[in-house]
């Protein structure tokens, strides 16, 4: 086990460098988890807005007595420049001028013009929540008119239609349940970890492999390894063990990450899978570390790689972005790549994809085409290095 040996004796050498890329690339996945997860979840707001009555009638009271009970209303001058000042600050989301003959207005005001005629608004940008308010305004005239057309008198309609708005609508996404494999115990808010792995793995398993590789494969090295007793075979043999070594201690260092986001050990099926679908991606990883070596290239350049690749591929296949997202010409691209498969899988466990445990197994294996491809790539690339 002489070249074994030697292997981690090169790795605690750089062993600076491989800390380096783990802690940098786990200070980064830490929070893009947790961001990303937090977009993924829908959570009901208030806004904060500044509303002014120009027409004090009992239709406007009601009104602002609607948008208060679930926004907070924001006390300030009716000045412009303080109201934009307190925008700019954000203050205040959104403000609202309930223009004079609002009543009447409501009663006759064209369809089509109702929320120029009615209200005067201001909100310093185009958001969902801008969006949201203006919606709801438009949709609250429009109830209170469509009540007072089936012959409900103003007093009536109003508290109709705002009984009929507060009303929650209970919505169900339901699938086929022959392709339903989802489990609660893996959601697709914390999918996301194992996502983002499709470029960490990447960026730190051919950053924290390759010098080692390099610095093996480099002419001092092999001609000692070539006079030793060691033959050919058995040096790549325990070459590829001391790349599984490393490459499993990655693997279980970020899984024990997981572990940190997931709020204790993984649960149920899916958790085993991903966590399998991750192992096979970080061989798969390892394997291409190793081709690119083969090559002999120096490690600046191996790094830059290691980076196109990264990105591009994640880009591609739907680690940063839900492949339900990407364009089809772009997921065509990506299935030539490992990544598309590896976050395939990913999506189908945690449901944000449609899929069978079949779907599932031809993910995994064609990541193991993938890996059976590069290793045939790295004997042959090799082979013609030793014949140079």
């Amino acid at each position: 086990m002489q070249v074994f040996k030697l292997f981690f004796k090169i790795a605690r050498s750089k062993i600076g460098i491989s800390l380096l890329f783990l802690a940098v690339f786990m200070t980064i996945c830490f929070p893009m988890t947790r961001a990303t997860r937090e977009q993924s979840n829908f959570e009901e707001t208030s806004l904060s807005l500044y509303i002014y009555d120009e027409d004090q009638s009992e239709a406007s009271r009601r009104l602002i007595e609607n948008l208060a009970a679930n926004n907070d209303i924001v006390e300030l001058p009716h000045d412009r420049q303080m109201i934009l000042d307190a925008m700019y600050y954000e203050i205040v989301d959104y403000a609202l001028v309930i223009r004079a003959g609002y009543e009447s207005r409501l009663l006759n005001a064209d369809e089509d013009t109702a929320e120029e005629t009615l209200f005067e608004t201001y909100h310093m940008h185009d958001s969902y929540a801008a969006a949201m308010m203006s919606l709801y305004l438009n949709d609250y005239v429009r109830s209170v008119r469509t009540r007072m057309a089936l012959g409900l008198e103003l007093p009536e309609a109003i508290p109709e239609a705002e009984k009929d708005l507060a009303r929650e609508i209970p919505v169900e996404i339901v699938a086929d349940p022959a392709k339903e494999i989802k489990d609660e115990n893996f959601t697709e808010s914390f999918s996301v970890f194992f996502r983002l792995l499709t470029y960490i793995f990447v960026a730190v398993i051919t950053n924290a492999l390759c010098p080692i590789l390099l610095s093996l494969n480099s002419g001092d090295q092999q001609k000692r390894i070539q006079c030793s007793s060691v033959s050919t075979s058995s040096a790549i043999a325990q070459t590829f063990l001391g790349s599984a070594v490393m490459v499993v201690l990655i693997w279980l260092t970020f899984m024990a990450c997981g572990m940190i986001l997931y709020g204790g050990f993984y649960k149920g099926m899916n958790c085993a899978l991903a966590v399998g679908d991750a192992f096979l991606f970080a061989l798969l990883t390892a394997m291409f570390s190793i081709f690119l070596c083969s090559f002999r290239l120096g490690t600046m350049a191996v790094g830059m790689i290691s980076q196109i690749v990264g990105l591009g591929m994640s880009f591609l296949c739907g680690a940063f972005l839900p492949q339900s997202m990407l364009d089809s010409s772009v997921l065509t691209v990506g299935k030539l790549l490992p990544g598309y498969w590896y976050v395939k899988a990913i999506d189908i466990l945690s449901g944000a994809q449609t899929g069978t445990m079949h779907d599932i197994w031809v993910c995994f294996g064609a990541q193991a085409g993938f890996f059976l491809l590069l290793l045939i790539l790295t004997v042959i690339v090799s082979s013609c290095q030793m014949k140079r």
